[in-house]
């Protein structure tokens, strides 16, 4: 039919192979299977340890080297002895939660590392810290390389590469659950959303600040206002005191509390109730992860002390590193045992805990020649990038050229057609405001005479001076505005010609502060403020 002839064409080769017998009925139930037999024993000892609790940490640490062993009695008492390797009852431990800490301005070894059980607390301290020895190239040791052992960290390839027994050739029997990528696969975010998640956490701290600083500044003022009901006040006074003490006491238990206020059902728009996208996940830090898994708020200020002082200055004050490094361990337990169940139940098929496990244990064999490649490696890619940019420029000043040539020419052009050549206008420098930003953002903290609160209102947005004089002048300047001139508060507000103002706008766009706003609102009408 189609003028083929068989006899012309080529024969392959046969390529048949004999199949593995099938593990179970059908296919499905094969992988499944297969996954399951790779993942144990490890995935029921993950899964065990992560409705499981570490003891209480230890209050005090014994300086030593090596590994040091914290038992916890049930009594409450503790007490601690030296040891080789994380050990229990004569057997490896199986199970550890494991970080440690490193000075990288003098070398990448650790110099202290934590591992919790659910048996006990261990800690291992580098002889070179304790200036035993001056050999920084400290590795530290787990134990038995084939006894099955799942060791939890949050980035945890960074501190495997400081563990003694991976620099195996024959491999071990530790695996390794990263919290970090747990996170990632239940709630993760990409590359192209953190920009908008950074903006929105950054605008959300903002609003918290000044929600507490809204809650200082009431707390300040009803004890003002206290102050001047003790030294006896007139019944008009009296009673005007206690009924700003009454609006104060109901607006700071809205701004103590995240919920939007008694506010008419039609006033909380559908935008306001959903959950944002940006609530629901993070970047992949363990300061943000434990926020948003745990309610956790980390300090690691530590850890920029490990980055700029000397090993002596850290000797001194080793228990308060102890102290962090411990800490880290117990977040990094408490965010596993969150985002363990949610990977579980997101990836329930074995071979995708399998494949995590077997990524995790890889390494890359390489000898002497190791740093020379890099090197090269290095210097070909920066040879290239400045050849690239030095290439993009030329190409972009050309094009600049012909925006004031003929039009044609760029017009005509496949692709400089496509670009926009709308100048761009420079924006405001940092620190600048407009005037309806500064009366937006601080129209209750603006002064209006030259002994008044130390306020600045060309600082940042919500940002107001923290210093003694605003307690000892602007608190008491305003009780004594409200009581001192108590007989103007027969004029209400609202007689007044009303016009709308970039800070009753504010006020509309911040719920949740409305009627602590509208409480103090009066006081800014007393001062003729611009409200």
């Amino acid at each position: 039919m189609h003028d083929l002839d068989p006899t012309q064409s080529s024969v392959l080769p046969d390529i048949s192979f004999q199949l593995p017998h099938l593990q179970g009925s059908n296919i499905s139930e094969h992988f499944h299977r297969i996954g399951a037999q790779t993942a144990e024993p490890w995935l029921s000892l993950a899964k065990s340890f992560a409705s499981q609790k570490l003891p209480p940490q230890p209050d005090n640490w014994h300086i030593q080297s090596g590994w040091t062993k914290y038992y916890y009695l049930e009594d409450g008492s503790s007490y601690g002895e030296h040891v080789e390797v994380p050990i229990h009852n004569g057997r490896p431990e199986q199970i550890l939660t494991f970080d440690v800490e490193t000075m990288p301005k003098y070398h990448p070894y650790a110099i202290m590392a934590c591992a919790a059980s659910p048996n006990a607390w261990y800690v291992w301290i580098s002889p070179w810290l304790l200036g035993e020895t001056e050999d920084p190239e400290q590795l530290i040791p787990l134990g038995d390389p084939h006894t099955p052992r799942i060791i939890i960290g949050h980035n945890i390839s960074y501190d495997r590469i400081r563990i003694l027994e991976e620099y195996s050739v024959s491999g071990t029997a530790n695996r390794f659950i990263d919290t970090m990528s747990l996170h990632v696969a239940v709630h993760g975010i990409s590359s192209h959303q953190r920009p908008a998640w950074t903006k929105y956490r950054k605008s959300k701290q903002q609003q918290e600040e000044r929600k507490e600083e809204a809650a200082e500044a009431a707390i300040g003022l009803m004890q003002a206002i206290k102050e001047r009901q003790k030294q006896g006040l007139d019944p008009e006074q009296e009673t005007e005191a206690r009924r700003l003490l009454k609006d104060l006491d109901e607006s700071l238990a809205l701004l103590q509390t995240d919920t939007p206020g008694e506010l008419e059902v039609d006033e909380v728009s559908e935008e306001a109730v959903a959950k944002r996208w940006e609530d629901i996940t993070s970047a992949n830090s363990l300061v943000d992860v434990a926020k948003l898994h745990c309610g956790i708020n980390m300090n690691k200020e530590a850890r920029d002390d490990l980055m700029t002082l000397r090993p002596e200055d850290i000797r001194e004050n080793i228990t308060d590193y102890l102290d962090y490094c411990a800490t880290d361990v117990g977040v990094t337990q408490d965010v596993f045992n969150v985002v363990m169940p949610a990977f579980l139940a997101g990836c329930p098929h074995p071979a995708s805990f399998a494949g995590m496990l077997t990524m995790g244990s890889s390494f890359l064999t390489v000898d002497e020649s190791w740093e020379g490649y890099l090197e090269k490696a290095d210097t070909v890619y920066r040879s290239m990038e400045e050849k690239v940019q030095t290439k993009l420029k030329v190409l972009a000043e050309t094009a600049k050229e012909l925006m004031y040539g003929d039009e044609n020419v760029w017009k005509t052009d496949p692709w400089l057609s496509q670009l926009d050549w709308t100048a761009k206008v420079a924006g405001k420098s940092r620190g600048i405001y407009s005037p309806d930003e500064v009366c937006a953002n601080s129209f209750l903290f603006t002064s209006h005479s030259n002994d008044d609160a130390c306020i600045d209102s060309s600082n940042a947005i919500g940002r107001r001076t923290r210093c003694s004089e605003w307690t000892a002048i602007y608190r008491d300047k305003v009780a004594d505005m409200v009581l001192a001139r108590h007989s103007r508060s027969s004029a209400k507000p609202e007689n007044r010609p009303h016009h709308p103002t970039p800070a009753q706008n504010f006020v509309q766009r911040n719920t949740s502060e409305v009627r602590y706003y509208r409480g103090l609102a009066s006081y800014c009408w007393w001062r003729n403020y611009p409200y």
